[in-house]
């Protein structure tokens, strides 16, 4: 006598049919539908965008072979963008086999057609430096200033720094720090605390502006709250030493500990350069 299947069993049919279904009915969106179209007629938006899909299987069956293809015809016409998805791919970032020297020159011309975030990556390659790419801080500030120009908070912080220091072929300014800084301490961006307790320090040496210990102190206490590891510690060493705040042992304490616990809510050492003979940035893309 035969036995009935299982009702797990009854639906995987239904399942798999309802599955397909709608995988065709993605598939055949208007949507994708046009952006085919567009590919075909030669738009390197369309063909960027279709390559993204295929890389992640958004609407289409995972292809990436079919993706790198897309990429590279995009990239042909010149498309920022998929220079810069290039430029990834050959730096290993896919599971293929790097090349960078190809992978740089990728960058290098994403970054030249106004690719803010290749700006911003070849900046930090070239302030990091790497047998790919030497360490070059006259050109790190040059795209720096690019992608800052270009709204790039993280570059407008970075800027700030070569001021700061008088470094990358630029005198030190604190006027120019200070301009920087007061731009981007207020934005929604991880290093908004970092400008901030930088704004600390120029407050309190002067330098660039005024000598203000109050505005000062209000900075630090800011970037404080916001996670930022080296106002932590300042802050708790102001309570030990009663500088500029009513010296208070239980607060210095609470803030020094507080400095050392982790990671703060952002990456501080993605973009700290306290001194660029001191701790490096995140590890440049070229190395190996």
């Amino acid at each position: 006598m035969d036995t009935l299947p299982s009702p797990r069993k009854r639906l995987r049919p239904a399942a798999l049919l309802l599955a397909l279904a709608c995988a065709s009915a993605a598939a055949s969106s208007p949507e994708l539908d046009q952006l085919q179209r567009q590919a075909l007629q030669g738009s390197a938006s369309a063909r960027y965008a279709l390559a993204n899909r295929y890389s992640q299987g958004n609407g289409v069956a995972l292809d990436r072979e079919r993706s790198l293809q897309l990429y590279e015809q995009a990239a042909a016409s010149g498309h920022g963008a998929a220079l810069h998805a290039l430029s990834r791919h050959y730096r290993g970032q896919t599971g293929a086999a790097a090349d960078l020297p190809r992978a740089l020159g990728l960058l290098q011309q994403a970054a030249a057609k106004g690719h803010v975030p290749a700006q911003l990556e070849l900046a930090f390659a070239y302030l990091n430096g790497s047998s790919a790419a030497p360490r070059d801080l006259a050109t790190a500030l040059r795209w720096f200033r690019q992608a800052a120009d270009a709204g790039s908070v993280t570059a407008q912080c970075m800027v700030g720094d070569f001021y700061r220091d008088g470094t990358g072929g630029v005198a030190k300014d604190g006027k120019q720090a200070h301009a920087w800084y007061a731009k981007t301490a207020h934005a929604d961006a991880p290093c908004a605390s970092k400008s901030q307790y930088e704004l600390y320090r120029l407050y309190e040496a002067g330098h660039g502006v005024r000598r203000d210990l109050p505005a000062a102190l209000r900075w630090l206490q800011g970037a404080a709250l916001a996670g930022n590891p080296s106002a932590q510690k300042a802050l708790g060493q102001n309570y030990a030493r009663g500088y500029g705040v009513p010296q208070d042992a239980t607060l210095a304490q609470v803030w020094l500990r507080r400095s050392r616990e982790g990671v703060a809510p952002h990456d501080d050492h993605e973009h700290e350069t306290r001194s660029f003979s001191g701790p490096r940035m995140a590890a440049s893309p070229f190395s190996r």
